[in-house]
């Protein structure tokens, strides 16, 4: 019974000094700091006043141990970071905690919202101050700082060919004024067609006679004379010249010549030239008295050849005497294909034959049979041909269908 009574009296005098309400606190804040740890406020970071201590007892001293540990974790309150440290055990807790200065670097800033970096790009040279003569600038542009940065760079820069102008070449310019070259070309072929020779001399002379024409022409201009009668009538004339030689071009594009119309005319220009072609050689005189007086020097022995180098009037009849490539009597003037047709090699005919150009005086040099070219060969000769006899057809059904008073 002594001992139950002595019991009692401890159970009594511990909850006499403890209360029953701090003992239900303490519990709370225990199984709270066991289970989810509580954040730090501002009131709970406040040191709390220590309380006096009591009376040291047996049940005091079982009691007090938990006591201590639930003021921590109840009061909140803040422990040092050395503190921290020695702790061998670290509660949970929801920010970490912070290493050695020695074993970690010091926390990082908070991190600050950075612009996003740009793609790295060439820049202009507006953009970017460039050394002095890197590189020169190309011709046409208008500065430096206008071209894109791809261009401005000479080590990735456009080739030449990219950079062609839409500008006409020009040969010359007379006070500003340009001469092109088509103009030159133009002329040019004027005279290549009249039968000059090609050459460094007559393009010199081509050039400088248009520079003259410009210069002419401008001092015209100035004194008016662009304005007067005779001046527009040429201009007229001129245009009007101009105007059906395009249309003669534009016809002749819109209405090519077929493979097959080139086919046809070679068969039936094989069949005119036959199977036999002559090589003659002839004089030819303005009139029949003087073709007489040839034959009478051919009958006392002279040369035909040498007579033909002293008198025939053709075009490179003398150079030659007189001798002509071999050629089928089909392409001859009549009467004389026919007359030739008939001969053999040797034949001097007996009186003179007169054409168009004049009187001849034939003797036939040889005869062969005829070996045709290709039609490869013939193929150009025969287009032109086609194109100008359907041109002459279209312009005379034109000229039936207008009107026209004379």
């Amino acid at each position: 019974m002594k001992q139950i009574d002595n019991l009692t009296l401890v159970l009594m005098a511990f909850f006499v000094f403890s209360g029953p309400g701090e003992l239900g606190a303490k519990e709370t804040a225990v199984g709270k700091a066991d289970s989810t740890p509580k954040e730090e406020s501002p009131k709970s970071a406040l040191p709390k006043t220590p309380q006096p201590k009591k009376s040291a007892s047996p049940a005091r001293a079982i009691a007090e141990k938990p006591k201590t540990q639930t003021k921590e974790a109840t009061t909140g309150k803040a422990k040092s970071p050395v503190d921290s440290r020695k702790e061998t055990a670290p509660q949970a807790s929801p920010k970490p905690v912070p290493a050695k200065a020695e074993d970690k670097a010091p926390p990082a800033k908070p991190p600050v919202a950075k612009p996003a970096p740009k793609k790295e790009s060439r820049q202009s040279p507006a953009e970017k101050p460039k050394p002095a003569n890197t590189y020169a600038p190309k011709p046409g542009s208008s500065s430096e700082s206008s071209k894109p940065a791809a261009q401005a760079n000479p080590a990735i820069e456009e080739p030449e060919a990219k950079r062609e102008t839409s500008e006409t070449p020009l040969v010359a310019e007379v006070n500003g004024q340009p001469v092109s070259a088509y103009d030159f070309e133009k002329l040019l072929i004027e005279q290549l067609q009249a039968g000059i020779n090609d050459s460094v001399e007559l393009r010199k002379k081509v050039r400088d006679e248009l520079v003259v024409q410009t210069l002419l022409s401008q001092l015209a201009m100035e004194n008016g004379l662009d304005a007067s009668k005779e001046v527009e009538l040429a201009f007229e004339s001129a245009r009007r010249t101009i105007l059906s030689n395009a249309w003669r071009q534009n016809w002749a594009r819109e209405n090519p010549v077929e493979e097959k119309e080139i086919a046809s005319e070679y068969n039936a220009t094989i069949q005119r030239l036959g199977g036999t072609e002559f090589q003659l050689r002839q004089v030819v005189v303005p009139d029949e008295t003087a073709a007489l007086l040839i034959l009478d020097q051919l009958e006392e022995g002279k040369d035909l050849g040498d007579l033909a180098r002293k008198y025939t009037t053709e075009a490179g009849g003398k150079k030659s005497k007189g001798l002509l490539p071999w050629v089928s009597p089909s392409l001859l003037l009549p009467p004389l294909g026919d007359l030739v047709s008939k001969a053999k090699a040797g034949d001097l005919l007996e009186s003179p034959v007169r054409t168009q150009a004049g009187w001849h005086v034939v003797r036939v040099e040889g005869v062969r049979a005829l070996k045709p070219p290709s039609v490869e060969q013939l193929s150009q000769q025969l287009s032109r041909g086609i194109k100008q006899q359907r041109l002459t057809r279209e312009i005379q059904k034109l000229l039936d269908q207008a009107k026209i008073k004379f």
